[in-house]
């Protein structure tokens, strides 16, 4: 019988936790006490020191989910997720044994659980911390000696365990000086790239250095029902004229870009706009994930109609960023938060595999839609909606890491609600 058929458990709720929480903490390389970031098939993982606790270099390796860390917890995990932690907590233990003669490690999967004996259930996460896959490595030795640096391991002698969950475990803990980390982090991270080549034999990408590239994300030249205000969504509508010409311009203006990648949607508006700024002849990838926005049985018709349907059914300026990104007015429409999702796979590959060509940006064409779900993403505000015109231009800084951030706009304005039809 498989867990998820038992009835003797149940997990705790994610409502539990306050929005400021150490649960929903983003794990970035920036963050001085992080050693590195692994991909593993389309699971992520952080490998960081335990703030609270230098003794034996203790290290915390944890499933993650920066856009939404709240999807890690309190779960069932499936097996290639326990898989990619077992591989990244082989990586730091291997690591480990390269700076100290004995490693600890334990995979915690939930460090609160709690019984009921009137019931007999089993809860797997409580109201103070959730469960979460995750796992601990630490350094074992003589505890007196600094093994790097001159950082002592501190811990208990061999011959005994780290005791996690001790009435004294709390009071054992020895806080960090900050000096002390950056040392230990460095030499971590300095094993972990020398293993780097074995590990990703079994399908792990490893990240210590908090490298960046860049993507040019554009919108296609006009279409006729671009003209006729008609929402086009998934519907194939090729470029007018206009179109063309604006595509061209649109080439001159990034004359000069070397783009080591070109990835467009397999609609032809935007296929045709990349064939048309393409200076290198080089072969253009069609990505699905880069279309337009579905607008389901709303395609085709007008966005003026869609705009006077939405003011008098919905209250729009009262949204909050998170109901405005999740907002579907009809089950076969995309969301904004959906269309991020499938936008992020393809940015997210490009992590995994262009990291070996960081010089050189690439270029994503596609849609409004798209574009307004990056702007929306990463800047909301209460009444106001983007407008985005024809072959208008976005430029992102990815980090290896998964931080993005926007350095350039062009075609593109922030104005009053009342003033933009084509909002979706």
């Amino acid at each position: 019988m498989s867990l998820s058929e038992r009835i003797d458990y149940k997990f705790g709720e994610n409502r539990y936790y306050s929005s400021n929480h150490w649960i929903y903490e983003k794990c970035f390389l920036t963050d001085p006490k992080m050693i590195g970031i692994v991909y593993f098939k389309e699971f992520d993982y952080a490998i960081y020191l335990n703030p609270n606790d230098k003794r034996g270099y203790r290290s915390i390796i944890r499933l993650i989910k920066n856009d939404d860390m709240n999807s890690t917890l309190n779960r069932f995990y499936s097996s290639f997720e326990r898989i990619g932690l077992s591989l990244t907590m082989s990586l730091v233990t291997d690591a480990y044994y390269q700076i100290v003669p004995i490693v600890q490690s334990v995979v915690a999967g939930n460090n609160a659980h709690s019984f009921d004996q009137e019931t007999n259930l089993i809860e797997l996460g409580n109201a103070d911390e959730p469960n979460f896959l995750h796992g601990h490595v630490f350094g074992r030795g003589n505890p007196k000696r600094n093994y790097i640096g001159n950082v002592p391991l501190e811990g208990p002698f061999p011959g005994s365990n780290f005791d996690l969950k001790g009435e004294l475990a709390n009071e054992k803990k020895i806080p960090w000086k900050f000096e002390d980390m950056v040392q230990v982090v460095q030499k971590s991270k300095e094993e972990i790239d020398q293993l780097k080549n074995i590990y990703e034999n079994f399908g792990l990408r490893i990240f210590t250095e908090n490298l960046s590239f860049e993507i040019y994300l554009i919108r296609h030249g006009e279409t006729d029902w671009n003209i006729e205000k008609k929402l086009q969504g998934h519907t194939d509508i090729p470029l007018n004229q206009n179109g063309l010409l604006q595509s061209e311009k649109l080439k001159e203006k990034l004359n000069g870009i070397n783009f080591s990648k070109i990835i467009s949607s397999d609609l032809q508006r935007a296929h045709s706009t990349a064939q048309r700024i393409d200076n290198s002849n080089q072969l253009i990838e069609k990505s699905i994930l880069l279309r337009e926005k579905s607008f389901g049985q709303w395609e085709g018709k007008s966005i003026e109609e869609l705009h006077s349907y939405l003011k008098q059914t919905f209250d729009l300026d009262q949204f909050t960023k998170e109901e405005y990104l999740s907002f579907k007015w009809n089950e076969d429409i995309e969301s904004y938060s959906d269309v991020y999702r499938r936008i992020y796979q393809v940015i997210r590959s490009l992590i995994i595999s262009h990291s070996s060509d960081l010089n050189n940006p690439v270029l994503f064409s596609t849609h409004g839609g798209v574009l307004r779900t990056i702007l929306y993403h990463f800047d909301y505000q209460q009444g106001f909606r983007w407008k985005v015109s024809n072959c208008a231009l976005i430029k992102l800084q990815v980090c290896v890491d998964g931080q993005i951030s926007i350095k350039q706009l062009d075609g593109i304005q922030l104005i009053k609600d009342e003033h933009v039809l084509s909002s979706f």
